[in-house]
């Protein structure tokens, strides 16, 4: 094989092999994603639910609260009806505290009843636009996910493509270059970089005219002095790589 054909086959493999990472980055990423959409769902639904079993707890508070005031009332009226009986002035006085504190609890109670009222009113107000809004990002955020999923099946697809097309081209060059780009890409990350001006791009080192007019004449696979890196010369633009 001409060695002019290897370093077009060589800048292809780089481009093949840095577009399988970022689409299997991509993938990788997107369960992450996700998993924060789902969070944002259970946070979403639990401040709801925790709104609505308010809305009910401040009912049956409410109720229990008039059942105390009743029974209050029910044993102000036996303390009453025993002042009739007494006979000791301190007995006497003993039932009119006690049916005065009894007053005082159901003006404590009557007022905390008035705030459960007004906390009510409240939440009846805000409630059914929670829900409302609550339901609306429900359901935006499980189409997010199920966009999530969509873009998961398209990548899996472009990497299946990318990763084919990179052993096809792979297997076409010979042993003695395979070898030689899996060694640098194992040290280095990535193994080809395709020279545009007086500088490796994997390193920055600034190459000599003499290196740059062998590199031109694309009649070897040249190694940077300095990183190692496989450097080629493509005149292309399009077929550069970054």
């Amino acid at each position: 094989m001409p060695m002019d054909e290897i370093l077009d086959i060589l800048v292809k493999i780089q481009q093949y092999d840095e577009e399988i990472s970022n689409i299997q980055r991509e993938i990788d990423e997107i369960p992450k994603k996700i998993a924060a959409i789902e969070r944002q769902i259970e946070n979403a639904q639990s401040d709801l639910t925790e709104k609505q079993e308010r809305a009910g707890q401040v009912k049956k508070t409410y109720k229990m609260k008039e059942g105390d005031i009743a029974e209050n009332e029910n044993k102000i009226i036996k303390l009453n009806s025993q002042t009739f009986a007494v006979k000791t002035n301190e007995e006497y006085r003993a039932i009119v505290h006690e049916i005065e504190f009894l007053k005082t609890e159901n003006k404590k109670i009557e007022d905390e009843m008035m705030a459960l009222l007004e906390e009510e009113e409240k939440i009846r107000a805000t409630l059914s636009t929670v829900e409302a809004e609550t339901r609306q990002l429900l359901a935006d955020l499980r189409a997010e996910i199920e966009q999530y999923h969509t873009r998961s099946e398209e990548l899996t697809q472009q990497l299946a493509k990318a990763e084919n097309d990179y052993r096809t081209n792979y297997g076409k060059l010979p042993d003695i270059m395979q070898s030689q780009y899996r060694k640098i890409k194992k040290v280095r990350g990535k193994a080809v970089c395709v020279v545009t001006d007086e500088t490796c791009p994997g390193c920055s080192s600034i190459l000599t005219p003499q290196f740059l007019n062998e590199l031109k004449k694309r009649k070897d696979v040249l190694l940077c002095d300095n990183c190692g890196r496989m450097l080629v010369y493509v005149a292309d633009d399009s077929a550069r790589t970054a």
